[in-house]
């Protein structure tokens, strides 16, 4: 056979065309799996249990719970859509005005997650959600040693706050991070940046533990 014939040959032409064929399918295949993946995870979500399919340290909220949009109100009085805080990972606190040892340790830990994240610190953000005023201004006080970039809610405030409504609206917003009734105070928990509530940690819960898990989700997530 010459040379002219070997190259004209059409089954030599016919296996490269099949070898090219299936090449562009399995690439087709790999770069669909994970859009398909998202799509069925996505759509299922409320009725999977992700926790068994994760390592993690926190609690995994299955199924997830978009958070309310509702308006608060910010320590300066100024007021806060809960809407405007999406786009970043969020770590939100719950506690009194006087901040005992937990509360103190969790605007701590809160402080020193965000900063350990390194290439990630301007994904995520922190929101301290108050439950009184009792103690405001020795709260005040404890902000100004090392907190002031931290985002803080206060209560309603007033004397309207039972006709309109809003502090009984403010307690079920706090009482939506419960997990099957459990108390809301002095634990972490983490909003995606798409306003869904996703995970919580219960007081005293080691920082390294939390840092694990919010590097697992920034490191795989796409948004924020």
């Amino acid at each position: 056979m010459t040379v002219e014939q070997t190259m004209n040959d059409p089954h030599d032409n016919q296996a490269t065309s099949k070898k090219s064929n299936t090449t562009l399918w399995v690439m087709i295949i790999l770069f669909a799996l994970p859009n398909l993946a998202a799509f069925y995870f996505y759509f299922n979500r409320d009725n999977i249990d992700f926790s068994r399919f994760t390592s993690n340290h926190g609690t995994i909220i299955s199924p997830v719970r978009q958070v309310a949009d509702i308006t608060l109100t910010r320590i300066d009085d100024a007021p806060l859509q809960m809407s405007s805080l999406k786009g970043k990972w969020l770590m939100v606190s719950i506690g009194s005005s006087s901040c005992q040892q937990d509360c103190q340790d969790n605007l701590y830990k809160m402080r020193q997650i965000r900063k350990a994240t390194g290439e990630f610190f301007k994904r995520v953000d922190r929101l301290l959600l108050l439950t009184d005023t009792t103690d405001i201004d020795s709260f005040r006080s404890l902000l100004s040693e090392g907190y002031s970039k931290l985002t803080v809610v206060i209560p309603p405030q007033g004397t309207d706050t039972k006709a309109d409504g809003s502090a009984e609206l403010y307690s079920r917003f706090l009482s939506g991070f419960s997990i099957e009734g459990e108390p809301v105070e002095d634990g972490i928990y983490f909003i995606d940046p798409l306003g869904n509530y996703m995970m919580a940690f219960p007081p005293q819960t080691e920082a390294k533990k939390i840092l694990k898990d919010l590097m697992r989700l920034l490191d795989v997530s796409q948004i924020g």
